[in-house]
């Protein structure tokens, strides 16, 4: 299974509240898509916004927040499950 590194673009950005780790992450997974939902179900967390000010979003399925790219040589293993390989529970 493909490996991907999950890179932090903007922490400045206030969506980065809804998530509990805020640097790289590699993960593996089939498709880009589905290592972006394995980062957020690993890392994000509903958050409380004030009334009228908009809603935070979990940051690891937006591109403009997170880039991705696949990870050609690796010394993780690419046999298993979907999950978040770095950092290690």
């Amino acid at each position: 299974m493909p490996i991907w590194e999950l890179r932090p673009v903007d922490l400045t950005d206030p969506n980065w509240e809804a998530s509990t780790y805020r640097g790289k992450a590699v993960v593996r997974a089939r498709s880009e898509r589905l290592a972006r939902e394995t980062a957020e179900r690993a890392f994000g967390v509903k958050t409380r916004f004030a009334p009228k000010k908009g809603a935070i979003v979990p940051p690891w399925k937006r591109p403009d927040l997170v880039t991705a790219a696949l990870v050609e040589t690796s010394i993780y293993d690419q046999e298993g499950a979907a999950a978040v390989l770095y950092p290690a529970d």
